[in-house]
């Protein structure tokens, strides 16, 4: 049953794809903290919603709104930020007005996010982490047991 985990390609997957999760959450957790240290915070006008449906229920699963703000400074900012669901929902129903609230860096001002979304950077690194040790368990294991099976 747990054969596949016998495969040294299966190990080296975990450890990849678990230094790959902990390096965007580590990188997450950096944005998130210089945008709570010194971001500004404006309100955005949405210009343009799109969202994506399961293929199945054809029920909504993501929001992507297009924005548009004024920083201090007086530049114009347009890009494209997540809408948490519940938002996306009312814009897309028009029970709610086409503005949000984002937090922006003054020195990047395209780096920015909706004051009110969650972080998942923390999230992010404990599945890194997870998988990381459990690729390195195996890999430990492997060479254990190989080593045991040749003497």
């Amino acid at each position: 049953m747990f054969g596949f985990l016998r495969s040294p390609a299966v190990a080296v997957c975990l450890v990849g794809f678990g230094a790959l999760f902990m390096f965007l959450g580590h990188k997450n957790a950096a944005k998130a903290a210089a945008l709570n240290a010194h971001g500004k915070t404006a309100e955005a006008e949405i210009t343009k919603l799109e969202w994506q449906e399961k293929k199945r229920s054809h029920e909504d699963s993501s929001y992507t709104a297009h924005i548009r703000f004024t920083t201090e400074s007086g530049q114009e900012i347009r890009d494209e930020v997540g809408v948490p669901h519940e938002l996306g929902r009312a814009l897309r129903d028009k029970s709610a007005p086409a503005v949000m609230t984002v937090r922006y860096l003054p020195e990047d001002p395209h780096t920015l996010a909706d004051v009110n979304k969650e972080d998942y950077s923390d999230a992010e690194k404990g599945v890194g982490r997870w998988m990381l040790f459990g690729g390195i368990a195996i890999l430990v294991l492997r060479f254990f047991f190989s080593s045991k099976r040749s003497r």
